[in-house]
């Protein structure tokens, strides 16, 4: 069963790769930015957006572990109950 939270991880994880797979999206050099043209400056702009959302990714994961373990030690207490 697939849960929210993997579909949240999946997506975090593909909008970088859509992002910069689809180049006729920013194949072009205008809007300049100091001097830069887009076709750069935009791949530039996705290295700190992308790292923002593999740690929020990241942090999901963990969440997810934690949660994953919690539950099976406490379900192990009930069984040796």
């Amino acid at each position: 069963m697939v849960k929210s939270v993997d579909v949240a991880i999946a997506v975090l994880l593909l909008i970088p790769l859509a992002a910069l797979l689809y180049i006729p999206s920013y194949n072009r050099t205008e809007p300049m930015l100091f001097g830069i043209s887009f076709f750069y400056w935009y791949q530039l702009a996705w290295m700190p957006l992308a790292t923002i959302l593999y740690y929020a990714a990241a942090l999901l994961w963990e969440g997810k572990e934690k949660n994953s373990k919690s539950a099976k030690s406490s379900s192990r207490k009930r069984n040796k109950r």
